[in-house]
């Protein structure tokens, strides 16, 4: 009797383990067309500071995201890179704790690639202000003008 509730509940962990959701770890802007809908999947995984207008996001976690975990996470590794719109007047409030530095900007290419889908709400016209935070790999590009935040984030 024992085999077999221990047959069954692999099989039910073992099914549960198939699906979409369970596995993914991967999230993508690209795969919702609503900028709510965006913003809200994006609010899920990050910590806001303030009410954010606008997101488009490329998320990797090695253990999954918040809707997705049916397992105790293992050891951490993830690489999240996103943009945000914001209201001009709330940007010092995402750059609090981190330190201004300077930068050329030549790293453009994850940036370029997370907005590539709707170019068109990402325009700006200004230079970007770069930040990071002492002994994380942390970046930030900050359109101030625009209230454009760029983001990375790796934890290996």
């Amino acid at each position: 009797m024992n085999k077999i509730i221990l047959i069954i509940g692999l099989l039910i962990i073992g099914l549960s383990s198939c699906s979409d959701t369970a596995d993914s770890n991967n999230l993508d802007s690209d795969n919702y067309d609503k900028k709510d809908e965006r913003v809200e999947v994006l609010k899920k995984e990050i910590k806001t500071f303030r009410e954010i207008e606008n997101a488009e996001f490329e998320l990797f976690n090695v253990n999954g995201f918040s809707n997705s975990r049916t397992t105790v996470p293992g050891a951490s590794s993830w690489d999240y890179k996103f943009v945000i719109k914001v209201n001009p007047s709330d940007i010092d409030k995402w750059t609090t704790g981190l330190i201004k530095i300077e930068l050329d900007g030549s790293d453009k290419a994850w940036m370029d690639k997370i907005i590539e889908k709707r170019k068109n709400n990402w325009k700006t016209k200004t230079e970007p202000e770069f930040y990071t935070r002492k002994g994380d790999n942390v970046t930030l590009a900050v359109y101030r003008t625009e209230g454009i935040i760029f983001k990375r984030v790796i934890n290996n």
